[in-house]
């Protein structure tokens, strides 16, 4: 009997382990107190954890193909007419060879009492997965949060805050991630649901009527977690101050409150924490570039928020990334050359990627350079204007780009979304695409053609470990 017991707690702790580890707190504690009863067998401890582990843990089917991308070449190929494959379900894309499947089901897995009709990856610029890969971040259209589990793609739950907060994973804790609300940074632990407090930037800044501190929804921390750049508003929603937090020491180790543009799209800092970036919602005039006292386009500080250079004078969509080198680097959607180039923040220097062919139609683009341990590349998406048909290569689809000139661009996919500038809705439909840190993930969104509808769902190319070293 007492080795029967002993190896009941054996079992269980196992299965406690296990629960913790992916986020089921409540059965956890109710298979402690089921062995903590002396009426319980082995046997039916043992079947509970077999039932338990096949209902919750069944991985996904394998892919039919291996989901090496083959494609490099810059000639058009037509987006397939398929239809709308069901969730949770890996299928080949016929044209590149990649491995896709839809991760979420919108009829399903949104819970009762959000309205939404869709659910996406939140942007290209955000890293949506946790430290060590076993979660991920989905939003619905109405900014409820979600999280998701990477072995099965199943809903874990609903996350205990709501709105536009800027959700960022902690770069370590795969249990923890942080987000703002108002003045305030706080941190929630997904296994637990507890939410805490960890800095009230109000103290900061005193005297200052401030309205919100973040990033205005599109920045992200340095690579290792630790830095953040800031922006606070006002309650006119003007930016009165700029400001670097070190979260590992709980503290603003540099501010800014002179000179400040009052017109931000959004800040950010670079992944190794050297350089604050501010975009300027105003353009500098061509041949005047600004400075540390007249700010304009893109605003590049140091890590003391002092030095300022506009090192573009206007700037479309980018992230920062880094290069091969490991510098801090930006790419961009150039909008006075057409091109999509990579501008280094230490020296200035722009270089040439990808040339766009504006001569059909408009091509919208958004850039994800989260894959910092894949140094070098970065995520394309694109969306060419409400048009089924494909007249350029860019058009309509998912790409990994290489950071350098003349350097490889491997097609990934096609997203199938159908964007329509006329449709309010199809802002939800542009695809967003974002990697994980070591670029064998993918998501993207697509209304797989329902244009007008906010019907959409987050889909993920799963991408062999190795398949950069094919290109090298």
């Amino acid at each position: 009997m007492d080795k029967e017991r002993s190896t009941r707690w054996v079992i269980f702790s196992l299965i406690i382990a296990l629960f913790c580890t992916y986020g089921f707190t409540s059965v956890s504690a109710a298979c402690l107190s089921c062995a903590e009863s002396s009426n319980t067998s082995l046997q039916h401890l043992n079947a509970i954890f077999t039932g338990i582990l096949t209902k919750n843990f069944v991985s996904l089917a394998a892919c039919p193909c291996d989901g090496y991308p083959t494609v490099t070449s810059r000639t058009v190929l037509q987006e397939p007419s398929v239809p709308e494959p069901a969730p949770r379900t890996p299928w080949c894309d016929t044209i590149f060879h990649t491995c896709i499947v839809r991760v979420t089901d919108r009829n399903k897995d949104i819970t009762a009492g959000d309205t939404s009709k869709g659910l996406k990856n939140e942007y290209s610029r955000v890293q949506s997965f946790n430290a060590n890969g076993k979660f991920f971040l989905i939003r619905s259209i109405s900014a409820t949060w979600y999280l998701y589990r990477s072995l099965d793609l199943k809903t874990v739950k609903k996350l205990p805050f709501e709105g536009s907060v800027d959700p960022r994973w902690d770069a370590k804790n795969p249990n923890v991630l942080y987000y703002m609300q108002g003045t305030q940074m706080k941190s929630c632990n997904i296994q637990t649901n507890s939410v805490k407090v960890v800095h009230d930037f109000k103290r900061d800044l005193p005297g200052m009527d401030l309205a919100a501190v973040w990033t205005r929804y599109e920045g992200s921390p340095s690579q290792d977690g630790r830095y953040w750049g800031l922006m606070a508003e006002n309650n006119d929603w003007e930016t009165v101050a700029f400001l670097i937090y070190d979260l590992k020491k709980n503290r603003v180790i540099a501010k800014r409150t002179s000179n400040v543009p009052p017109d931000l799209d959004t800040v950010t800092i670079s992944p190794r924490g050297k350089y604050f970036l501010a975009y300027c919602n105003n353009y500098c005039e061509e041949g005047r570039p600004g400075d540390d006292t007249h700010p304009c386009g893109l605003m590049v500080y140091d890590d003391q928020l002092k030095n300022g250079r506009s090192l573009l004078r206007i700037i479309g969509h980018s992230d920062t990334a880094l290069d091969s080198s490991g510098q801090d680097v930006l790419v961009y959607q150039d909008i006075d050359t057409d091109w999509i180039s990579m501008l280094n923040l230490e020296s200035g220097k722009i270089t040439k990627l990808i040339q766009i062919d504006f001569s059909h139609t408009a091509i919208g683009m958004h850039i994800s350079g989260r894959a910092f341990k894949r140094p070098g590349w970065v995520v394309l998406s694109t969306y060419n204007g409400g048009y089924s048909k494909d007249f350029t290569w860019l058009d309509d689809q998912v790409f990994a780009v290489e950071l350098k000139e003349g350097g490889k661009v491997v097609r990934l996919a096609h997203h199938h979304s159908l964007y329509n500038e006329n449709e309010e809705q199809d802002y939800w439909a542009e695809p967003h695409a974002t990697a994980n840190p070591d670029f064998s993930r993918v998501l993207f969104t697509s209304n797989w053609g329902r244009t007008g509808t906010e019907g959409v769902d987050t889909y993920m190319i799963r991408l062999p470990q190795d398949w950069i070293e094919r290109y090298q």
